[in-house]
């Protein structure tokens, strides 16, 4: 039997088939368009599923034992809801019941970090680990958690939103609309600002000469390659950056004790120094680590296909 995974992206809808093994043989994807109404976005949905499955040389209705769909936001995994996503700006929104008018197998809706971690757990950094945690780092910042190897929802299905905790009272804006998130601090987005910043208050920093003067054209591994140039500036913007991701990641150590913690997203790409320095700081910092009894800090393996593939581990075997 073979399985879809389906990562309901804000920017594309990502579908592969994958097979027993958790391979995915084949992927394609399409435009979300997500300012159109469900109706639209699903049966584009359903279109892309049934193609890839007959691309494959399969039938849906055989040969596909279910889909599953990891999405932005909280979701009622019970009754496919997504209960709220500022991503897409849905509140309430019955998917399930939209996508059962298309596709007539069973269909299983997560939360798409949760799906990243429970493939992570499964089949690739975290495994063997019982409790574990995944934290994304990119423009925003979500997470997954398992507990003794299942997906943790929370009372109201809104577990492991890591972004918003605060670690700074009416500190920077955040995204979401509150002040002093960890995500205004430690996302992407974050670094981009603070060295755009730093590159207009400083016209003869390597940053500035690295974007010709143009801020637009800053991005997040500007400042780790000017430092690694000798710029000042860089550094300093570098080296409180990994402070701030090991502040939301001690929190998150402090509160949930778990085994292992794998960062993704485009920090996952910053390698092991950048992850290893702020292990580091997470190691000194953390209340009542032991050296023989410390949670891990590691970088996921399986990438963004992680979220495809965690979907389709989310039904009865």
């Amino acid at each position: 039997m073979y399985y879809v995974g389906v990562n309901f992206d804000i920017t594309n809808l990502i579908a592969g088939v994958v097979d027993e093994d958790r391979n995915i043989i084949l992927k394609e994807s399409v435009p979300t368009l997500r300012y159109r109404s469900i109706p639209e976005i699903v049966n584009d949905l359903a279109l892309l599923i049934n193609r890839i499955v007959k691309k494959a040389g399969l039938d849906l209705e055989k040969d596909i034992k279910y889909v599953g769909i990891g999405s932005y936001g909280s979701i009622d995994t019970e009754k496919g809801i997504i209960i709220y996503s500022s991503s897409f700006g849905f509140r309430d929104v019955h998917l399930l019941d939209e996508i059962k008018k298309h596709i007539k197998i069973p269909v299983y809706i997560e939360n798409d970090a949760n799906c990243y971690a429970l493939a992570e757990s499964r089949l690739g950094a975290t495994k063997g680990y019982k409790n574990s945690v995944i934290v994304t780092i990119g423009s925003a910042i979500s997470g997954g958690i398992i507990i003794k190897d299942e997906v943790y929802h929370g009372g109201f299905y809104g577990a492991g939103k890591f972004g918003h905790h605060v670690i700074i009272l009416d500190g920077e804006k955040c995204q979401c609309g509150r002040n002093g998130c960890w995500a205004a601090y430690a996302s992407s987005v974050a670094i981009i600002r603070d060295a755009r910043i730093a590159a207009i208050r400083h016209p003869e920093s390597e940053m500035f000469k690295m974007i010709n003067g143009d801020i637009r054209l800053m991005n997040y591994r500007i400042p780790f390659e000017a430092a690694k140039k000798g710029d000042e500036f860089a550094k300093e913007i570098v080296y409180m950056y990994k402070r701030y991701i090991a502040l939301g990641l001690i929190n998150i150590v402090n509160m949930l004790q778990p085994d292992a913690i794998a960062i993704g997203g485009k920090m996952r790409k910053m390698g092991n120094e950048f992850i290893d320095d702020v292990a580091a700081l997470v190691e000194e910092k953390t209340y009542g680590q032991h050296k023989d009894k410390n949670t891990k800090i590691l970088l996921t393996e399986l990438g963004y296909d992680a979220v495809i593939i965690g979907a389709t581990m989310l039904g009865k075997e």
